[in-house]
């Protein structure tokens, strides 16, 4: 839990949050004398702090139980999960802290002597000032710690004890000023940041001991706790477990809790826009409880604001609302799926109000400047926060790296302990927090991995696509520039898994040509004064090409120019020896052109009229006769442009690229794309080879002719 967090007005999910509460908050009290009513009531106190103390626990959520639900239903990948998650969070916090206050203001006077209430202020400022104090010396101290005690080095015992040592000491000063020591260890984990290896440790290590062993055994300590109602019908019951569950009040419980927060959730929700399903799942949802309730009913029932079947009904809510919330998951993510089945996973198939979600696939550091500059160039045409980024170290599966992996905590399943790994993956974590603060959190940054062998890696990242949702994959090219300017050989492994990848992929994909984009001022991803250009000739993926350039022409730093090259018909004519081969040519594939140039005429119309008209981006039509002339026209452009994307030409039958693919060096991708990506092209011009998500593929035909939109 971040406490600053709260104070982050441009977070839709923290006002989603405030509003469940405030309307649970408002339904407990409209239902007040229900809840003092002797027979079906929910509290034997009539009280402020009853009152409050019922109404802030139905508000809360069981964020850590929400969290584990929503990342085994794997709904943590979906819109309304990942609001949920955080929203969550947001209301656990401010309940948990507001319940901590109240511990501090309404304190029992009975287990205080005179002398102790005289002195109660005394002691609520000294809580108020040491927690003050924590937050700001234990940055510090854990700053020394982590500095001590490197990554992938063992962590040392004597900081380990002296921290416990300090935290147990802590928590027991607040015990001697009267402050429950429960809720005084949730305000010191509160006040400790969150970040560094010693937190992550300490919540790695301590999550594993609580629910295994201290929670288990503190339910069964409860369940077995002596009845302290006077009015059960047998003498036989004598603990919690044998008390007979009251049904009016496990309604009204259920019924307080579940509407109140479903109600503010859909208001708070239409506000941002979101559906009214989404809105009652996001709700239902964030009804949610967990062992934190237990604990409020169970000290309520101490301090005898409740009675024995108020205790157990409120304990039956929770296995309650448990039950239900994977139902609702199931829900969410059917819904969810039948919606991604239901449309193209592609660049050209998005709409523009919606979330863009890109995954980009990282070999290491190197990768960043060029791959981030993109992502600074297509976000510029988005509202804030609705770009997502996606990063995936690509790892390979070792045998040394295979010895350090240990399981994960939250959604990331499994860690990698090795030195160069960790230290590889701690510069990339750097540099994204970087580009996040510098573009003011507008862009959504998620950190995946992808560890496996070369041959199974494919897999991996086709998977994590899928799940996320994304438009667009783009990968490095598995060639490096040397010093010279020249390319290497590369590596065999990420060339395999490139090929994999755009075969099988779940949406569009793009290979990264990087020849020193914005390498030149290491850490700065600027884009003043870069000349891009999109090549277009036709087919799908060239349309993809042209859609990215509709995504990246809103930048006022980028001069884009989009060069069509159309077939020299006059000249073809009149080259007599050959007009007869190319009137054979063009009779085999008339069909399949035609419907390609119709599509091709159409989609450049509308882009022509919407930024090429208005000047927004340059244009330059060229005619050649054959796959020489265009790739001596292409190298004649490569000290112009500092960017060239592509389209891979995977659907595209044209004069203008026949002989290409016998000469390809890497055919995988496409005859343009091998041009732009050899290393005789150029030493400063990247390039970006695009490939559209196959629409045939998604849809299970063979032909274009049984599409279900022609």
């Amino acid at each position: 839990m971040d406490p600053y967090s709260v104070f982050d007005t441009r977070r839709n999910d923290g006002y989603i949050a405030y509003a469940g509460m405030l309307s649970t908050l408002a339904i407990t009290a409209f239902s007040h004398k229900v809840l003092v009513n002797r027979k079906v009531g929910l509290l034997a106190e009539n009280s402020m702090r009853a009152n409050l103390g019922l109404g802030l626990a139905l508000a809360a959520t069981g964020s850590p139980m929400l969290t584990r639900l929503s990342t085994e239903l794997k709904l943590s990948k979906t819109a309304v999960g990942q609001v949920a998650i955080q929203a969550g969070i947001f209301s656990d916090m401010v309940a948990t802290s507001l319940i901590c206050l109240g511990n501090l203001i309404f304190h029992d006077d009975s287990m205080l002597s005179y002398s102790e209430q005289r002195y109660h202020p005394f002691y609520v400022a000294l809580i108020v000032v040491q927690i003050i104090i924590l937050m700001t010396a234990s940055k510090w101290v854990l700053r020394k710690i982590n500095d001590r005690n490197p990554e992938g080095k063992p962590m040392k015992g004597i900081y380990m004890i002296g921290l416990m040592t300090a935290v147990l000491s802590i928590c027991f000063l607040d015990k001697q000023l009267h402050m429950d020591i429960n809720l005084a260890n949730f305000m010191i984990g509160l006040a400790l940041p969150r970040e560094g290896r010693v937190s992550r440790l300490l919540i790695n290590n301590i999550n594993f001991f609580l629910n295994s062993v201290i929670l288990p055994v503190y339910l069964v300590n409860i369940c077995l706790s002596n009845t302290k109602s006077k009015f059960h019908l047998s003498t036989q019951v004598d603990t919690l477990i044998n008390v007979p569950l009251s049904w009016p009040k496990l309604f009204i419980s259920i019924a307080i809790g579940t509407i109140g927060k479903i109600f503010g959730t859909v208001i708070s929700a239409r506000l941002y826009s979101m559906k009214w399903l989404d809105g009652i799942a996001l709700g239902q949802l964030l009804s949610t409880k967990g062992y934190f309730h237990i604990f409020c009913a169970y000290e309520a029932w101490n301090h005898l604001m409740i009675n024995d079947s108020t205790f157990v009904a409120l304990l039956y809510m929770m296995f309650v609302t448990l039950a239900i919330t994977p139902l609702v998951g199931y829900g969410i993510a059917a819904w969810a799926r039948r919606k991604a089945m239901s449309r193209l996973m592609g660049l050209q198939f998005h709409m523009s109000e919606e979330e863009l979600r890109l995954m980009v696939g990282l070999h290491g550091p190197q990768n960043l400047p060029i791959m981030l500059t993109l992502v600074e160039a297509v976000r510029w045409n988005k509202e804030p926060g609705k770009v997502t980024l996606y990063t995936t170290d690509m790892i390979e599966l070792t045998e040394h790296a295979a010895v350090t992996l240990i399981k994960g905590d939250g959604q990331e399943g499994i860690e990698v302990m090795d030195e160069e790994v960790l230290e590889m993956r701690n510069h990339i974590g750097g540099a994204l927090n970087m580009f996040q603060q510098k573009s003011n959190d507008e862009v959504n940054v998620r950190r995946l991995l992808a560890i496996s062998s070369f041959d199974d890696m494919d897999r991996d990242i086709c998977m994590c696509a899928d799940d996320v949702k994304a438009v667009l994959i783009i990968l490095p090219f598995h060639k490096s520039q040397r010093i010279d300017g020249s390319m290497n050989t590369g590596h065999a492994g990420f060339k395999l898994v490139n090929e994999k990848v755009l075969q099988h992929a779940p949406c569009s994909v793009g290979i990264m040509v990087d020849r020193g984009l914005c390498h030149t001022n290491q850490g700065s991803y600027s884009l003043v004064g870069k000349n891009v250009v999109i090549v277009f000739i036709g087919g799908g993926d060239d349309r993809e090409a042209l859609t990215l350039a509709t995504q990246m022409c809103q930048h006022p730093a980028i001069k884009l120019t989009v060069i069509r090259f159309l077939p020299d018909v006059e000249a073809l004519v009149r080259e007599s020896p050959r007009s007869h081969k190319f009137s054979n040519f063009t009779q085999t594939f008339v069909s399949k052109e035609d419907v390609q140039m119709q599509l091709d005429n159409e989609f450049f119309a509308d882009f022509y009229n919407q930024h090429i008209a208005n000047r927004e981006v340059g244009y330059v039509e060229k005619h050649v006769m054959n796959g020489a002339e265009l790739a001596m026209e292409l190298r004649e452009l490569e000290s112009q442009y500092e960017l060239f994307v592509v389209g891979k030409g995977r659907d595209r039958k044209s004069i203008l690229t026949d002989g290409l693919e016998e000469w390809a060096e890497c055919p995988e991708l496409g005859p343009i794309g091998d041009i732009v990506a050899s290393s005789d092209f150029s030493t400063t011009a990247s390039a970006l080879i695009i490939q559209q998500y196959d629409a045939k593929k998604h849809y299970k035909v063979i032909d274009e002719e049984f599409m279900p939109f022609r």
